[in-house]
C-alpha cells in the first residue's frame, strides 16, 4: 500500500494500505507555549524551541545544514540584555548533542544516559539498547534553529523545549540519511548545574502534524526489540513476538531476494536503488498503526504499509538531492496472510507487494496527491507493486482479480487517487491497477512497463507522452483499451 501523511510521497497500502503522500522538510513546529509563572519558588524563565539534528553525514556544518532545510541564516540569540544572565549556553547544548552522538557511536551507555532524569532516563535506556542492535551508518546531532536565548533575569531555572530530528541511514536500506523527530525539554536549574533532559517524546509535529515526524519508530515503542538480519531485509518486532517475526522473515527475505532480481533485470540502469529494506512486523492494530505516526490514525483496512522517508539533504548538490532516502515498512501480522494456513503463500504475496514500492520510492520526487493533473497516478503505484507481487504467483492474482471484481460495476474507468472513496470497491481499485501495469506489460514487454514506471514516478505530468512511448496509446485510447481488457479478464 502507498498511503498519505505529510510530508511525503506514495508510501503504500491497500489490501495491503492506503495511498500516502508527504513532500519532504517542513519547517519548525510551532513554539511551545510560554509557561512563565509556573514553578515552585523559581521563576521559569524563557522557555525557548530549539530544532536539532542528528546527521548521519561528516563534516556538514550547522549553517549550512539550516540552509538545506530551507533556513536563510541561523538566528542569534533573543534578548539577553544586561538585565539577564545567560544560564544555558548554545556551547552547552552543542556539548550534550554531540555527547549523545559520540556514546551512542561508540556503544558507551552510561555516558549517553548522564543527562537524562527521571521516567526519561528509563525510556531512553532502552531505545539506547534498542539502537544498538540497527546498522546505523554515520550519526550526528546539530543544531538548525534556536528561538530563545537560555538566559533569566534572576539567573536561575532555565527550561527549553527541543525539537530533535533523528537523522539517520541504515546501512544497506537507506540511499540518503532520512529522519525522526523528538521531543527533549532541558532543564538547568543554575548557572553551575550541568543540563538535564528531564522528559522525551515525539515531537508535537512539523507544519503541526504529528504524522509528519515519523515518530516513533520500533527502537521507541518497543521495552526490547527483536532484530533479525538477513542479505536483503532487517525484520524488526518486540521481543515478545520473536517468535512468529522468526517464522516470518525467512519468506520476507526470499521476496526482497525476488524483487530485488526483477529489478536488476528490468531497471538495472536506475540510479538510487535501495538495496535492502527494513519491515517491522506488529500483531497488535493499535500499535501498529502508531508506527511512524504519533497521531495513530487508521484507514482499518490495510495489511501493511511502506511508509516513504523524506530524505535528509544537508549538504547535497542539486544535482544529488532527492526527495526520498528510503522508506520503512510495517505490517499487521493479525492479518489474514499471516494468519492463514498458507500462510507462506500470503507472507510473500505481501511482502513483495510493499518491498516494490520501497525500492521505487527513491524516484518520487514529491508528486503523490490528490490532483491527478501533477500527481503520481494510484494507479501506477499500487498496480505495479501488485504487478510485482503477482509476477511470482500469477494464479493468485487471476483469483484475487475475479474475487475483488465480482459484484462490481465496471464503468471503464482508471481508479481515480483516493482508493477508498471512489464507487470502487478498495479491492478492486486495486485489481484495476494491477490489470493495467499487467496491460502494458503485455503489450509492451517487462522492460517497458518498468521504464513507464520510473518515468511516470520521475515526471508525473507526462503521462500521455509515457503512454504514447510504452504502448503507442494516448491516455484516453489506452483507457479504452485497457477498459476491453478488463472485462475479458473478469468473465
Amino acid at each position: 500500500m502507498s498511503y498519505s501523511t505529510p510530508p511525503g510521497g506514495p508510501g503504500n497500502a491497500g489490501p495491503y494500505g492506503a495511498p500516502v503522500q508527504q513532500q519532504g522538510w517542513y519547517p519548525p513546529p510551532p513554539q511551545p507555549p510560554d509557561n512563565s509563572g509556573e514553578g515552585k519558588g523559581l521563576k521559569r524563565a524563557v522557555i525557548g524551541l530549539l530544532v536539532l539534528a542528528v546527521v548521519a553525514v561528516f563534516g556538514v556544518g550547522g549553517l549550512a545544514l539550516y540552509k538545506a532545510v530551507g533556513g536563510g541564516s541561523l538566528p542569534g540569540a533573543q534578548g539577553g540584555g544586561d538585565e539577564k544572565q545567560q544560564i544555558l549556553s548554545s556551547d552547552e547544548i552543542d556539548t550534550l548533542l554531540n555527547g549523545r552522538t559520540n556514546a551512542l557511536k561508540s556503544g558507551d551507555e552510561d555516558e549517553f544516559l548522564k543527562p537524562f532524569v527521571g521516567a526519561a532516563k528509563d525510556k531512553q535506556r532502552k531505545i539506547f539498547e534498542n539502537l544498538r542492535k540497527v546498522p546505523f551508518a554515520e550519526s550526528k546531532y546539530m543544531v538548525l534553529q534556536q528561538t530563545g536565548d537560555g538566559s533569566d533575569e534572576y539567573g536561575s531555572d532555565v527550561k527549553l523545549a527541543l525539537d530533535v530530528a533523528f537523522v539517520h541511514q541504515v546501512k544497506g536500506v537507506d540511499v540518503r540519511p532520512v529522519s525522526e523527530w523528538y521531543r527533549w525539554t532541558v532543564e538547568k536549574k543554575s548557572d553551575s548545574a550541568a543540563p538535564r533532559i528531564s522528559e522525551v517524546g515525539g515531537s508535537p509535529g512539523a507544519s503541526a502534524m504529528a504524522n509528519a515526524v515519523y515518530y516513533p519508530a520500533p527502537w521507541d515503542l518497543y521495552d526490547d526489540m527483536y532484530v533479525k538480519r538477513q542479505a536483503h531485509t532487517i525484520t524488526i518486532s518486540a521481543k515478545k513476538n520473536a517468535a512468529d517475526a522468526a517464522r516470518f522473515a525467512p519468506v520476507v527475505e526470499q521476496s526482497a531476494e525476488k524483487d530485488i532480481a526483477l529489478w536488476g533485470s528490468k531497471a538495472s540502469s536506475v540510479p538510487n536503488t535501495p538495496d535492502g529494506f527494513l519491515v517491522v512486523l506488529e500483531p497488535n492494530r493499535k500499535t501498529y498503526s502508531k508506527l511512524y505516526n504519533n497521531d495513530g490514525s487508521d484507514v482499518g483496512w490495510d495489511a501493511g504499509q511502506s511508509v516513504p522517508m523524506p530524505a535528509f539533504n544537508a549538504g547535497s548538490s542539486d544535482k544529488d538531492r532527492l526527495e526520498y532516502g528510503g522508506a520503512r515498512i510495517k505490517m499487521d501480522t493479525s492479518a489474514g496472510q499471516f494468519t492463514s494456513s498458507a500462510w507462506r503463500r500470503g507472507v510473500g504475496e505481501i511482502s513483495r507487494h510493499e518491498i516494490a514500492h520501497a525500492l521505487v520510492q527513491p524516484q518520487d520526487p514529491g508528486a503523490y496527491g490528490q490532483d491527478e493533473k501533477t500527481s503520481i497516478r494510484a494507479w501506477v503505484v499500487e498496480g505495479f507493486a501488485e504487478y510485482v507481487s503477482y509476477r511470482f504467483d500469477p494464479t493468485l492474482g487471476d483469483r484475487q482479480v475475479r474475487a475483488d471484481m465480482a459484484g462490481e460495476e465496471f464503468d471503464g474507468t482508471l481508479p481515480g487517487q483516493d482508493f477508498s472513496s471512489a464507487y470502487n470497491s478498495v479491492g478492486a481499485n486495486y485489481a484495476l491497477s494491477y490489470l493495467a501495469n499487467r496491460f502494458i506489460a503485455e503489450k509492451g514487454g517487462e522492460e517497458t512497463l518498468f521504464e513507464f514506471v520510473v518515468d511516470h514516478y520521475r515526471h508525473p505530468t507526462n503521462l500521455d507522452q509515457q503512454l504514447q512511448k510504452a504502448v503507442g496509446m494516448n491516455e484516453s485510447e489506452f483507457q479504452a483499451a485497457w477498459a476491453q481488457y478488463v472485462r475479458s479478464n473478469i468473465r
